[in-house]
């Protein structure tokens, strides 16, 4: 890749963001569509997000990537975003368009799209997602917006955190008391899940257990994992959970997490460039990276 004065820079904007498998899967991609663009990760502490929001502009950034810890306080910063991220409340991506700069989230399509790759769907369907942090927050908006399950249960040790994440929820869509096809989650602890685990046709791990390097531990233990299950994990170092590997075992299907970052990555690089680049691709390049190792990975 060349760097030119005419290249147009796009930032990841987080801390940290020295692990990321995000420069790997864009820049390749740059070069193969012959766009004058680089990639680069940018530290920015909590304190600095403003300041990193006026540098966009000035430095005719043509847009960032958005990662932990900073996916709702920059909204504040920004000029306009879409309708999901209003809804949501959250922002992955930034498009820096003649001075303004324009958030969206490209999270739900990762998340969802990974799960049709797989020839599976959300619709009709009970779904537990383990978790109640922002990846289960955006995950819970993303099944209910697009996807419409039958039941929603947010399974967590922290039952108030998640009972708070339920009203949020349904009082953002209006689901509190509603009659209609659209279910409010409902806020469980792992002892009510597993009195009601039968009932359940999908789980969905949120959390970062059984992320590298803690690759033996699972958030659900392998008898809590039912005949039918589909199970989802969104970590995606290793590929291969704990969780997968348990749910394998016991004959269930599963999806993996990498193609959750491949997918919302891919609605990143439409939403910058207006192509949206090839799935292989970015799979390939996010597999070679994790094959040299990324040191401590985190959710997106």
């Amino acid at each position: 890749m060349e760097i030119l004065g005419t290249t147009r820079l796009i930032a990841l904007l987080g801390d940290p963001v020295a692990h990321s498998l995000s420069p790997a899967m864009h820049n390749p991609a740059f070069e193969h569509y012959g766009l004058d663009f680089a990639y680069v990760p940018l530290r920015v502490a909590a304190e600095n997000v403003k300041t990193a929001m006026d540098a966009l502009r000035a430095f005719n950034f043509r847009g960032a990537n958005v990662t932990l810890p900073h996916k709702q306080t920059v909204i504040p910063f920004l000029d306009d975003v879409t309708e999901i991220s209003r809804v949501i409340g959250a922002v992955n991506t930034i498009l820096h368009d003649s001075g303004r700069l324009i958030g969206t989230t490209t999270d739900p399509e990762g998340f969802l799209e990974c799960f049709r790759e797989g020839g599976h769907s959300f619709i009709g369907q009970s779904v537990a997602i383990i978790g109640n942090g922002g990846s289960a927050r955006t995950i819970a908006y993303a099944l209910l917006m697009q996807d419409r399950p039958s039941r929603v249960l947010l399974v967590g040790r922290d039952v108030e955190k998640s009972k708070r994440l339920a009203a949020e929820i349904a009082d953002r869509l209006e689901l509190r008391g509603s009659s209609g096809a659209l279910p409010a989650p409902e806020a469980v602890t792992f002892a009510q899940y597993t009195a009601i685990r039968k009932e359940v046709q999908v789980v969905v791990n949120t959390t970062p257990v059984g992320m590298h390097p803690n690759i033996d531990a699972s958030p659900l233990n392998a008898a809590d994992l039912e005949a039918g299950q589909t199970v989802y994990d969104i970590v995606y170092a290793p590929e291969r959970t704990r969780l997968l590997k348990d749910a394998e075992a016991r004959g269930l299907q599963t999806v993996g997490g990498l193609g959750m970052l491949v997918h919302q990555g891919r609605a990143s690089f439409e939403f910058w460039t207006g192509i949206k680049p090839d799935a292989k691709m970015f799979y390939d390049s996010a597999r070679e990276k994790l094959a040299r190792g990324i040191g401590e990975p985190r959710l997106r």
